[in-house]
């Protein structure tokens, strides 16, 4: 089974570096364009499904990818391939939630079982990603492709479950609609691309 991974276009807060979690936050016109460059590379692609997550940034991405392919997918929206809910962290910069919450900013991506004041806990949205893949995965079929239209932190997830590499967050960096390809046979995962942005070149 192929899977390709992309993330959504760049956002204000993005380029802010405040944490977005669940606020529904919309592309910025960067994001709208980084999404047409996508679709354009995946033009000539055949996909048996797209999932995206039902927030408005994956939507728009997953929405606007579709519109240059030759033969698009259904699109599939899925509330469980949501971002992470960083509770009362969502909105601030991360230099304002560490001067705020040292230790837990500090501690944050090194305990699974610690949350943000009023969000998940790193063993919750794990759990709620997998829940998410499983449900489509088994609606491709193990010679099909699969496109995803998710966030970083569920493309961490994804990384993290598929290659095996435990609980901790991957020691990975996954920029704003770059792409990343993988084949998964059900029991083993090959990493065929990594946070691939080739195609974002001269925007």
């Amino acid at each position: 089974m192929r899977i390709v991974v992309v993330r959504h276009g760049i956002t204000e807060w993005n380029a802010a570096r405040r944490f977005q979690g669940q606020t529904d936050v919309a592309l910025s016109e960067a994001g709208r364009l980084q999404a047409r460059s996508v679709g354009r590379r995946l033009h000539a692609e055949r996909f048996a499904l797209c999932v995206a997550s039902d927030l408005q940034r994956t939507r728009e991405t997953a929405e606007r990818i579709l519109a240059e392919m030759a033969e698009p997918p259904s699109l599939h929206l899925e509330p469980e391939l949501r971002e992470m809910n960083f509770g009362t962290w969502e909105g601030l910069t991360f230099e304002q939630v560490a001067a705020r919450w040292p230790n837990e900013a500090k501690n944050f991506h090194h305990h699974t079982l610690l949350a943000p004041p009023g969000g998940e806990t790193w063993a919750q949205f794990d759990a709620r990603v997998t829940r998410g893949f499983e449900r489509h995965r088994m609606r491709v079929g193990p010679d099909g492709a699969l496109l995803m239209v998710v966030h970083g932190g569920v493309i961490h997830a994804l990384v993290r479950r598929l290659m095996k590499l435990g609980d901790r967050p991957a020691p990975i960096h996954v920029d704003p609609a770059g792409v990343t390809e993988i084949e998964f046979d059900g029991e083993a995962a090959w990493m065929r691309l990594l946070n691939d942005c080739c195609h974002l070149e001269g925007l």
